[in-house]
């Protein structure tokens, strides 16, 4: 029997309401509430397939691009960008959207291909967006970054007009193999971008102070003498200060090999920054090493800095998804037991706000070819590593899921991320892949899902 997938047509979005999942053990037991006192609203997505065939024209459709971005800015400009594959250029979204009651998943535009410039060689692998949190003087907009990789360049794109036009120039020149590129914006003009140096192993880290129109590596997150890792992405703090003077905090995720490993990449380490790039100090993460036996390079370990300045880190271990929190900096860290509520858990991304965390990953229930995986809504509405809820949002796929990259041979429907941020209402939007035009099918398409009701968290960094 074919499950029903939850997707949305060109002449509007579909709004679910979704139950929790119950925790381990809960089966027998039932919550009461005190009488008089309503029983909490029930968190609700619109869901939908983004259009990608007139820039400009706004609502739901088609499109072909996987492995999607996504990040909200002050103003509530939610922006969307999504991959072609390499050589075939990137798609990109946006539009002022609050979630809660009326907002839909229609409600973003196409804007085009922000780098698909044949004299600069079209990117198209491993998008990252990334927007400025103070505006841009000189057009009284916030300027937005889609970082995007072209194997022997890095490209990044900026627009300063909320995504209709964009200038661009390939970043990253004469590297023979770079990879997994990610962007963090800081103050109305300046970013920092990583990516991993593949034929070193080094994490190179880059800077522009210009609004993107050029890019200089100051520094090295792990450098040649490192062990083997796997990159994650890239953060910045846009409101605490950093104690050195000009600089601020930023953060780089990333998982390696433990001083008691000679195998596995079985722990989480964070890089940090005070000096807004020029200089990192690496940080493991001792408690993830009780779950990482199997390893923890399960694309992709993510870090998010709530307002308050507390760093959380999401990684998976192949079965389930974890959360580490740290008041410190990453000096030092706890860690929850699993977050996830699904036989196995992979591909997670996480939100921190001045009151709670979101949280997604796209978990599966059944084995081998039967296996259906969704995408996987989980929210904690206090700042700590447990008292998660999760919703199911969106049935995505059937069948395995290759975790190997350019490798796979099959099963790569969902490729390797999807995302997750708020607005500044606390509202989540999610980005995420999704076979087309059935479960199980050879193509992927990029969805969209705004939460509509429920509980919203608090706003992001």
């Amino acid at each position: 029997m074919r499950l029903p997938t939850v997707s949305a047509v060109a002449t509007g979005a579909l709004a679910v309401a979704v139950a929790a999942a119950l925790p381990a053990g809960a089966a027998t037991h039932r919550r009461h509430f005190p009488r008089h006192q309503p029983h909490p609203a029930a968190t609700t997505f619109s869901v939908g397939q983004l259009r990608a065939d007139s820039p400009g024209a706004p609502g739901c459709g088609t499109n072909q691009a996987g492995e999607p971005s996504v990040h909200v800015s002050r103003a509530g400009l939610v922006a969307v960008a999504s991959e072609n594959g390499l050589g075939n250029g990137s798609e990109f979204w946006s539009a002022p959207q609050i979630g809660g009651p009326g907002a839909s998943a229609c409600g973003l535009t196409y804007r085009g291909q922000p780098n698909a410039f044949a004299h600069l060689g079209a990117s198209g692998g491993d998008v990252d967006v990334a927007i400025a949190p103070v505006v841009d003087p000189s057009t009284n907009h916030y300027r937005i970054y889609t970082a995007s990789l072209n194997l022997a360049s890095v490209n990044v794109a900026t627009s300063v007009d909320d995504g209709k036009s964009w200038s661009q120039v390939p970043v990253v020149e004469g590297v023979p193999v770079d990879d997994r590129e990610w962007i963090a914006a800081y103050g109305p003009s300046t970013a920092l971008l990583s990516y991993t140096d593949v034929l070193t192993g080094n994490i190179d880290e880059l800077r522009s102070d210009d609004g993107g129109h050029t890019f200089f590596e100051q520094s090295q997150a792990i450098t040649d003498n490192s062990k083997s890792s796997e990159i994650g992405n890239l953060v910045v703090d846009h409101r605490n200060a950093s104690p050195t003077k000009g600089g601020f905090w930023a953060y780089q995720s990333y998982v390696s090999q433990s001083s008691s490993s000679s195998k596995n990449l079985d722990e989480a380490f964070l890089a940090v920054s005070q000096d807004g790039g020029a200089s990192w100090v690496d940080r493991p993460i001792p408690c993830t090493r009780a779950f990482g036996a199997n390893g923890l390079d399960h694309n992709f370990p993510n870090v998010s800095v709530a307002p308050d300045g507390t760093l959380f880190y999401a990684v998976s271990n192949d079965k389930a998804v974890y959360v580490a929190m740290s008041k410190d900096h990453g000096t030092t860290w706890t860690c929850s037991p699993p977050v996830s509520s699904t036989s196995k858990a992979i591909f997670p991304w996480i939100v921190a706000t001045s009151a709670g965390e979101d949280l997604v990953y796209y978990g599966a229930s059944g084995t081998g070819s039967n296996q259906i995986w969704s995408a996987y809504f989980a929210q904690n509405l206090t700042e700590n590593v447990t008292g998660w809820s999760t919703k199911q949002v969106v049935t995505v796929h059937k069948g395995p899921v290759c975790e190997s990259g350019i490798s796979c041979n099959g099963g790569r429907q969902l490729f390797d991320d999807f995302g997750v941020d708020t607005d500044p209402s606390g509202w989540a939007h999610i980005a995420y892949s999704h076979d087309s035009p059935d479960l199980g099918g050879s193509g992927t398409y990029t969805g969209y899902a705004v939460q509509t009701g429920g509980s919203p968290v608090g706003y992001p960094n």
